[in-house]
Parts: C-alpha cells; sequence; structure tokens
C-alpha cells in the first residue's frame, strides 16, 4: 500500500485509529478498543507533539485514492491498513487488512465486497480482521482463498454474504489479551 496521501484527506473528526488499535512502541502503549488518553473532544490534544508512531500511520483511506470520502472509518466501521507481516509465499510482498470495527453493517456497505475485488484480483493478500473485546487484539483471516470464486463469478451477493459468515465466525475467535 503506497505511503503518500491522497491530497486533501484530513482526519477532521475521525479518531477511530486512537481507539481501535493497538500500539506498543517505547512512547506510547495503548490497548485496543480503548480510547488512547490524548484524545480530547476535539482530537489528539497532543497533536503537534504526537508520537512517531501517530505521526506516521496513515490508514488506507488517507493513502488509496480508490477509497472515496464514504470508507473514512468513522463513516465506514472499516480500518484499512497494510499488512507487512506473515504474508504467504505466492502473493505481493504487502498485502492489506480490513480491520471492521462497525459491525456486520460495515461489511455489508456496497462498496466493501468490489474493494476486495480489486485487492485479491491483484494477487495482494487480503484479511478480514475483527476487534476483540476492549483490550484483546483483532482476529484477522486470510480471504484469497476462501472469498476468490466468488468475486471471479462477480456474485457480489455471495460474497458479502460469505463475508458475514466469516465475521460471525471469527466473533467466536478466542482473542488474545493485550499483556
Amino acid at each position: 500500500m503506497k505511503t503518500e496521501r491522497v491530497p486533501g484527506r484530513e482526519c477532521g473528526g475521525c479518531t477511530a485509529c486512537c481507539r481501535v488499535l493497538p500500539i506498543d512502541t517505547p512512547e506510547l502503549r495503548k490497548v485496543p478498543g480503548i480510547l488512547c488518553e490524548h484524545c480530547g473532544a476535539a482530537g489528539c490534544t497532543i497533536y503537534e507533539t504526537r508520537f512517531p508512531i501517530c505521526r506516521t500511520y496513515f490508514c488506507g483511506w488517507h493513502t488509496l485514492a480508490m477509497l472515496d470520502e464514504s470508507w473514512r472509518p468513522d463513516k465506514s466501521g472499516i480500518i484499512v491498513s497494510p499488512r507487512k507481516a506473515g504474508i504467504p509465499a505466492g502473493y505481493q510482498a504487502e498485502g492489506i487488512e480490513f480491520l471492521i470495527f462497525g459491525g456486520e453493517k460495515a461489511i455489508r456497505r456496497k462498496p466493501f465486497a468490489p474493494a476486495l475485488a480489486a485487492f485479491i484480483g491483484s494477487n495482494v493478500a487480503t484479511y478480514l480482521a475483527i476487534t476483540g473485546p476492549p483490550g484483546y487484539f483483532p482476529a484477522g483471516v486470510l480471504l484469497n482463498d476462501v472469498l476468490g470464486p466468488s468475486l471471479e463469478h462477480g456474485d457480489l451477493d455471495a460474497a458479502r454474504d460469505l463475508l458475514v459468515k466469516i465475521y460471525r465466525s471469527a466473533a467466536r475467535h478466542t482473542f488474545a489479551k493485550m499483556e
């Protein structure tokens, strides 16, 4: 996933990454599902001096022009992020993760399945991740082999139904606690 930002895209009122994502750096430790202590009503209260991890992280809505305004995380219920670790052989070096924090509604959004199809069709390892309880890491599932056949046939309704089943199954996962 490219790291250059799409011109004109600003976080605005979105603070999804400040709540949903786990952060474990020497400067900042924040458990997933808990709002960062530096996030206030108007966003980051230490914005000018924020930590390096916060300065350098941009979700996919910031970096992928194909994702329109409806993909901003606070509107979509999805944080799109690059994934570098654990990419299986045979895929591009960098994968992509769609972290669902907005429930089934986020999965059923019309642009969701076509976006997955675009990445899967480009041989990008594409993951669906769901949030666990506060303090627990998300659970992720590689979608390419499971979802690929439905998308290859252009059956987006079947793909959405399968995504909901995967989401429901993953929700029963035993999540790992951030220690």
